[in-house]
């Protein structure tokens, strides 16, 4: 009977310990498995905060290139500036200097006299027609067209092709005034005479102005301050444009590292959240 009692103990205490042994095995186990897991969330966030620092370093990198370009951009439209300013006064200078030989101004002078000249004959020839009953008919159809047109160009109800036709009608009304006058001068001699005069010296004018400029156009200070002017602002056009290129770096950067902070986030929760899992313990209540 000893003997049983001896042999049943050894039997549960070897149970016991095999059970303890497996009971320890799984812990074991499975700390092993929460420790990979935690190596491996380390691991994930120190990849992220890495991607971190690499974005930041990216945008302050390309804010610095930004505050270079903008101070390079000041100082080429300051070239431009003063390039543009230079060839004026060579302008004005050479302009000037051409005028005192071209006979401009007697031409100017000319053409106000022939101007005023013009006006006191046709004065007393508009006044006639303007008292006329069918120039008062003309002038009020001209103040309903203007009126008109503002009505029609105001109005988004018409089609773009009635709007159009519209218009072209009130403009034309608008001429009724005008083609009178033309007529009524055209049929007067003097007025005519003053007229023909006056085109006359208008033209010499003309001639003269286009004399100038090729002459200026081909002064070698001119040619040379305007090769100088483009060649400034060809610059400054380059260098806004390469500020332009380093904004949008820089926008583009902004939003990589609003990404990566995110993501961050991201992987730190999932940490948390595997820790909470792993240390939770079992709820044995209500178990015999």
């Amino acid at each position: 009977m000893v003997r049983f009692v001896i042999v049943s103990f050894a039997l549960i205490v070897t149970a016991s310990l095999g059970a303890s042994e497996c009971f320890a095995q799984k812990n074991n186990n499975k700390n092993k498995s929460n420790a990979a897991q935690e190596t491996k969330d380390d691991q994930k966030i120190k990849d992220e905060k890495e991607d971190v620092k690499k974005a930041q370093d990216k945008l302050k990198s390309d804010q610095k290139d930004l505050q270079d370009a903008q101070k390079a951009l000041a100082e080429t439209e300051g070239k431009e500036k003063a390039a543009r300013q230079k060839l004026d006064e060579a302008r004005k200078r050479i302009e000037a200097k051409h005028e005192k030989t071209s006979g401009i101004d007697k031409a100017l002078a000319e053409q106000d006299a022939a101007k005023k000249a013009y006006d006191e004959a046709a004065a007393p020839v508009l006044k006639t027609l303007k008292a006329k009953p069918e120039y008062q008919a003309a002038a009020k159809k001209v103040a309903e067209a203007e009126a008109r047109l503002k009505t029609v160009r105001a109005d988004e109800g018409l089609s773009a092709d009635a709007k159009r036709k519209e218009i072209a009608q009130a403009s034309k009304d608008k001429l009724a005034t005008s083609e009178r006058e033309q007529i009524a001068l055209e049929g007067d001699s003097s007025a005519k005479s003053a007229r023909a005069n006056l085109a006359d010296a208008q033209d010499r004018v003309n001639q003269l102005r286009a004399k100038l400029r090729n002459l200026i156009d081909a002064d070698p200070e001119i040619k040379s301050s305007l090769q100088a002017m483009r060649a400034a602002a060809d610059a400054t056009e380059a260098a806004d444009q390469k500020m332009q290129r380093i904004r949008d770096k820089i926008a583009a950067d902004t939003t990589k590292l609003g990404r990566e902070l995110q993501q961050v986030k991201q992987a730190e929760a999932a940490d948390k959240a595997n820790d909470n899992k792993n240390n939770k313990k079992p709820n044995n209540k209500g178990k015999k």
